[in-house]
């Protein structure tokens, strides 16, 4: 598997991109990278400053890795394109993702008005432990028939959301942290996501759904959130737990409610740990029953 080099401070871009001579920019080492090739980063930031052209388009089968253990707090991708969405028209981009492509171990930032960092169009992606910070409006955008893995990012001080999925985009949230941003995940239209096992703290919301969207909600933690920790509007249906397979989810202090169903149809959110009394609106907390012991059999005398 080829592996690029790509180093923004002591890279070129008429280098080989290899470990000992570098490239410089991301744009150059996607425009050459044959399909499976690995994008190393350096520690650095990659800007409109070094050289790069955005958004950042990265194709199908690309792996840009940065470090994920620290999840690129050191590896900064930080800038603004224009993007004419098929399906949601003009948007200020960072970064697309293909199907197939990955971004790992990275920091990615848009700070241009209605600035989306990452924008996943009918593609099925993977970004993963990847830091998505002070954009002007969500962390991720996913749309179309778009089916991500987002796993394991931290989401943290976006204007308008962490992650906004419409169309019928489906795939998975799993492990990620959303904090102190506007809502921590927005889903709209007929997006059906997992979200499962996220730590969901301090935003304004935590969960809110809109349209048809019907996630599945399982294990997660939404705490302290200043507004609602889950809140359902429009023809929203959320699975957030049945008797045969239990939420698990965790709502503690959230401010206003800790779910509020603002439509006229009964949800289901058996088995989480939640305060009634913070719950508005047509909700099945359910009641689940223990599964019974066995009556010894008594010992004869």
């Amino acid at each position: 598997m080829a592996t690029l080099y790509v180093n923004s401070a002591t890279g070129s871009d008429a280098a080989a991109g290899s470990q000992s001579a570098p490239l410089k920019t991301i744009a150059r080492a996607i425009g050459i990278a044959p399909y499976g090739a690995i994008v190393q980063l350096a520690s650095g930031t990659y800007s409109a400053a070094s050289g790069e052209q955005f958004p950042l388009d990265i194709p199908s089968g690309i792996k840009i890795i940065g470090n994920e253990s620290n999840k690129g707090s050191s590896i900064i991708i930080q800038g603004s394109g224009k993007f004419v969405s098929p399906s949601a028209a003009g948007q200020n981009v960072t970064i697309l993702l293909g199907t197939d492509a990955e971004l790992r171990g990275v920091t990615v930032i848009n700070p241009e008005i209605r600035g989306t960092a990452v924008w996943i169009e009918s593609t099925s992606p993977t970004v993963a432990n990847c830091t998505l910070t002070k954009s002007k409006r969500e962390g991720i955008f996913a749309t179309g028939t778009a089916n991500p893995a987002i796993l394991d990012n931290i989401f943290l001080e976006n204007s308008a959301a962490g992650v906004i999925m419409a169309g019928s985009a489906k795939g998975v949230l799993r492990r990620n942290t959303f904090q102190n941003t506007g809502f921590g995940i927005s889903l709209q239209a007929q997006s059906a996501p997992l979200i499962v096992e996220n730590q969901i703290l301090q935003n304004r919301s935590g969960i809110v759904l809109a349209g048809d969207s019907q996630p599945t909600i399982r294990k997660n933690r939404i705490e302290r959130n200043v507004e609602d920790g889950l809140t359902v509007v429009g023809k929203a249906m959320p699975d957030v737990g049945t008797a045969q397979d239990l939420g698990g989810n965790v709502f503690v202090n959230n401010g206003e409610f800790d779910l509020q169903n603002a439509t006229g149809v009964k949800i289901f959110a058996v088995g989480n740990q939640i305060n009634s009394s913070l719950v508005k609106g047509l909700v099945e907390l359910g009641s689940v029953t223990p599964t019974p012991t066995p009556t010894p059999a008594p010992t004869p005398t």
